[in-house]
């Protein structure tokens, strides 16, 4: 393989990879903030504030804690003072398994079937990014 060839290769994969892992955001930006309060429920928020943008996060971290911390960490680079996160589950897929059985009588024969079906779900963070006024 020559060695402009293998470079594009390499700039293909690093922004296939860098839009895998970028984080959706819909909103304004303000100026980077430090720190960002963090809120489960919109009431716990005390002090006046806007609504400056949303995203969902859903996609490619380990644990629920890495994901939080995401949030938190796209809330400072958008220039947020708190974000109110609400927990969510979403179903992406389903499998059915059917299964049945035969039995034999005297004078008839009778079959019954079931069948069983199983939700595959994602985890997902819906991040309501706030500007305290």
């Amino acid at each position: 393989m020559k060695k402009s060839s293998l470079i594009k290769s390499a700039a293909v994969l690093l922004i296939t990879l860098a839009s895998a892992c970028a984080t959706p955001y819909f909103g304004k930006t303000y100026t980077a903030t430090q720190n960002v309060d963090v809120y489960l429920d919109a009431k716990d928020v005390k002090q006046t504030y806007e609504v400056m943008g949303t995203s969902d996060v859903d996609q490619g971290f380990s644990s629920l804690e890495k994901l939080q911390q995401k949030v938190i960490e796209l809330g400072k680079a958008k220039g947020a003072d708190g974000v109110i996160m609400k927990l969510d589950e979403e179903v992406t897929g389903s499998t059915k398994n059917d299964f049945g059985s035969v039995g034999t009588g005297k004078k008839n024969n009778t079959y019954s079937s079931s069948s069983i079906t199983t939700n595959t779900k994602v985890k997902k963070v819906k991040a309501t990014f706030i500007k305290y006024k």
